[in-house]
């Protein structure tokens, strides 16, 4: 493996303006991620908090080890009880087989940072996996692309009346997820590392009694011996350390709700759509019955609190009695959910994509709701694989990496064909194609004349004429693909392994295909290599 960096805009223009460094986008943040005093300050900042860190650190030697975590992520558990120690962290919903790439390159986009950061700083720095374990939309999360011929494959898992239920809570048929892990394996081909990365997820199966277990068994072992610490936000133990931070949510409902509000109006007037949906009466906090999430509001006087798609109401006093006695029955927002993380986690920075950096923007006034900093936001790194029998079609087509990486191939491909073969036969078509047109065109004026009841015959000739004129062409465009199949299909080659669906690599392609290929090691390989966070694209060599 080698790195090779590239300078590509994000997939939306406000993250993009934020990685430029535009101060009109930075005034929505904390801190400045370009400055280089910016986590000494941080750090300094943190001084002044205190974390329960004991009970966290008791709390996540029992969940880690419930993986098989290695001494290395136990090991940085303990430090975590330090009172100078920081963690670097982000985020994810527990995806099968890990999801699209860009989970594991925020993975690894933590562990490089944190590592740089201990070694800068002189204190420990612990990298920490948020996995979004109280998520309900299982089919963001149930599927995995292969690639099939010129075409992505969606293989998806169904578990029925997964409704609303959050992922932690969605149990699955063992023998049903070891046949649908074959045949996803079995779509990326048979190599010599295939048995090994069946048996591994085999084991993680076996050993899983949920959605986020499968998912924590996979990272723990694919990250083995980095010191990643994994955390599920949907454990309940996790909600007895977080009962207090829930009160304080709540009695700060209003601010929260009001501080977001107000800096989507600010964002709005500069020409950003906010992400967030945000009601003015949102409470910003799900209660769980009945298997299901509910988002909280509350009513109109203020005095109670209530769901809007059920029956369900509380005073605002019950409500405080019923996070003290069952904190497992509430979970987090996303406009909550970076609060808790800081509530909880002594954090140096935050490794968020594209989109989280955007909606980020829309929380800096519910952190100082609470009296606290956003931490310093900092956007996970980047990358696309490059497969040997890849470039060398690249050279072939003799396209950049760069072009293919912003634009695709599709527009490419149509103008090498035209040049090469449609260009004059196209031009000779549309003439011919006018020049008819203009006779049609006197002959229905003549016939009209005649006859003018029969105007709409004449029109309806004339579309029936101009369609074969099109099926002539689409049958020209046709014949001169077929002609040169063997370097349209380098075209289609390419753009499919780089820029697949018009999509970045890492939002489709899952890392089990570059496993299965490359060997189990393939991760631990990833983190060894020099990615820095300097805002560049990396493009993995393989």
């Amino acid at each position: 493996m080698n790195v090779v960096e590239l300078l590509l805009p994000t997939i939306n223009k406000f993250s993009s303006a934020y990685l430029r460094g535009e101060e009109k986008i930075l005034r929505f943040f904390t801190y400045n991620p370009h400055s280089k005093y910016t986590y000494e300050a941080r750090k300094e900042h943190l001084k002044t908090r205190t974390y329960r860190r004991t009970e966290l650190a008791a709390y996540l030697q029992d969940y880690n080890k419930t993986y098989q975590a290695d001494s290395a992520t136990m090991q940085n558990i303990t430090r975590l009880t330090d009172e100078d120690a920081l963690v670097v962290i982000g985020g994810q919903q527990a995806g099968l087989m890990t999801g699209p790439l860009y989970t594991i390159s925020k993975i690894v986009s933590i562990i490089k940072l944190a590592k740089e950061q201990e070694k800068q700083l002189g204190v420990p720095v612990i990298p920490v996996f948020w996995i979004a374990g109280e998520d309900h939309d299982f089919q963001e999360v149930n599927h995995v692309y292969s690639p099939k011929h010129t075409e992505m494959e969606k293989l998806s898992f169904s578990i029925k009346g997964s409704g609303k239920k959050m992922v932690s809570d969605l149990s699955f048929d063992k023998e049903a997820m070891e046949k649908w892990v074959k045949e996803v394996i079995k779509a990326f081909g048979e190599t010599e590392y295939t048995n090994d990365v069946i048996a591994h997820l085999e084991t993680a199966i076996h050993d899983s009694n949920n959605i986020v277990d499968f998912f924590a068994y996979i990272i723990t072992s694919l990250f083995k011996g980095t010191g990643l610490v994994l955390v599920n936000a949907s454990d309940s133990r996790l909600r007895k350390i977080e009962t207090p931070f829930f009160q304080e949510m709540l009695n700060n409902h209003e601010k929260i709700t009001s501080g977001i509000l107000q800096s989507q109006q600010e964002l709005n007037e500069l020409g950003f759509n906010p992400l967030l949906e945000v009601d003015e009466d949102s409470m910003n906090l799900f209660y769980h019955q009945n298997g299901e999430r509910e988002l909280i509001y509350r009513s109109e006087n203020g005095s109670y609190a209530l769901s809007k798609h059920s029956n369900w109401s509380i005073s605002i006093e019950e409500l405080h009695k019923l996070i003290e006695e069952y904190p497992e029955k509430f979970s987090n927002n996303v406009v909550t959910r970076p609060l808790m993380q800081e509530l909880l986690f002594p954090t140096l920075a935050f490794i968020g994509g594209p989109g989280e950096i955007s909606y980020w923007a829309e929380l800096k006034r519910c952190f100082e709701s609470l009296y606290m900093e956003m931490p310093p936001v900092v956007s996970r790194i980047s990358l696309s694989f490059l497969e040997r029998d890849i470039e060398s079609a690249m050279q072939d087509i003799e396209e950049s990496l760069q072009d293919i990486l912003m634009s695709g191939l599709e527009e490419k491909k149509k103008a090498w064909l035209n040049q090469e073969e449609l260009h004059q036969m196209n031009e000779n078509l549309s003439n011919f194609q006018q020049q008819y047109g203009e006779v049609h065109k006197k002959f229905r004026e003549v016939g009209n004349a005649m006859e003018p009841h029969l105007e709409h015959v004449f029109e309806k000739n004339w579309r029936l004429i101009d369609r074969q004129f099109d099926f002539i062409q689409r049958l020209i465009e046709r014949s001169a693909y077929e002609k040169h199949e063997h370097i349209m299909k380098k075209f289609e080659k390419v753009e499919l392994a780089l820029r697949p669906g018009k999509m970045p690599q890492e939002r489709v392609w899952n890392i089990y295909y570059f496993i299965n290929k490359y060997g189990m090691d393939f991760v631990q390989r990833l983190c060894e290599l020099p990615l820095d966070h300097n805002g560049k694209h990396k493009v993995i060599r393989l």
